[in-house]
């Protein structure tokens, strides 16, 4: 009965998330029923066979994606991941396609998994330089449990008939190193499907999308996204050429950091950005945790000597 128990456990602890026995069978491509007559019975359930392997896997895979560092600084729900969150929800609502770029170290990722680790039926994938379309959605059939064998054409019409079944978000993190054929399969899977797909990368991504360097060639996916977010920053100009900085202040006070000066001072070495505030941050936290006393102004000019800023 302890997979029974773990399928009843997960199925709590994601009640918030909106998870119920009817959405895990959804998510899982089964028979309501079978979930609920293998929380009764467990392996001796007649229909067990059903459920075990595949639920199994997606707890396994959920518990993976979410894994973070128990140092990691706790979630902040800055302007830029309010939105990005807001941007996939209307995409999902819309069954549609969204695209959220920034640049490298403004949080992209960071809100992205947040996301992922509050919808349990949306999918991560990591893009890498090297994915190619056939290894991207060797991937994605692994995420969805069906056969990852076979030309790239059938991969498409497979992942996305079972996305027909399921309910799943996918999300594709650092989208800017796909090539152009990763992308135009996204495409037909997404037309093939009607699963919402958000594509998230650098201000590269933007640019291979809008470009007219891209010529026509990517303009059928382009004219696909119904939603759009470019990241600001943990401090950005406003309609009136203000520098807003509420969220690079409750990023600093996370750290114990509320003097004005101080926090005026990481603005201007880090800009801004999200990695760069945050690894400033910590090894000003790990310059006082040997030295003695606490973050200020001549900490953090100290800490710059040991980052590329």
């Amino acid at each position: 009965m302890k997979l029974a128990n773990d399928i009843v456990r997960f199925i709590k602890e994601n009640e918030k998330s909106g998870m119920s026995q009817n959405k895990f069978a959804k998510l899982l491509g089964i028979n309501p029923a079978y979930i609920s007559g293998y929380i009764k019975e467990g392996s001796s359930y007649k229909y067990a066979h059903k459920v075990e392997g595949p639920a199994k896997n997606y707890i396994d895979n959920f518990i993976k994606k979410v894994d973070v560092l128990q140092d990691e600084l706790p979630f902040i729900k800055t302007r830029d991941a309010k939105s990005i969150h807001a941007v996939i929800s209307w995409a999902v609502k819309d069954r549609d396609m969204a695209m959220i770029s920034g640049a490298a170290g403004s949080g992209k990722t960071r809100a992205i998994r947040e996301y992922v680790r509050t919808h349990p039926d949306s999918i991560l994938i990591e893009a890498t330089i090297n994915t190619s379309a056939k290894s991207l959605f060797k991937i994605l059939a692994g995420e969805l449990g069906i056969e990852s064998k076979g030309c790239i054409d059938d991969l498409i019409r497979r992942s996305a008939a079972e996305l027909k079944k399921l309910s799943k978000t996918i999300i594709i993190d650092e989208a800017e190193h796909l090539p152009y054929r990763a992308l135009e399969s996204l495409r037909r899977m997404h037309d093939f499907s009607r699963a919402p797909l958000v594509l998230v990368g650098t201000n590269k991504l933007q640019l291979n999308l809008t470009s007219s360097r891209s010529g026509d060639a990517l303009e059928q996916l382009s004219s696909r996204v119904g939603n759009k977010w470019i990241l600001g920053g943990l401090s950005y100009l406003n309609d009136d050429n203000q520098i807003i900085s509420d969220d690079l202040k409750e990023v600093c006070k996370s750290f114990g950091v509320e003097d004005r000066d101080c926090v005026g001072l990481i603005q201007r070495l880090a800009k801004g950005n999200f990695r760069k505030t945050e690894k400033l941050l910590r090894r000003s936290k790990m310059l006082c945790e040997y030295g003695g006393g606490t973050i200020n102004e001549d900490v953090v000019k100290e800490a710059t000597k040991m980052l590329l800023l």
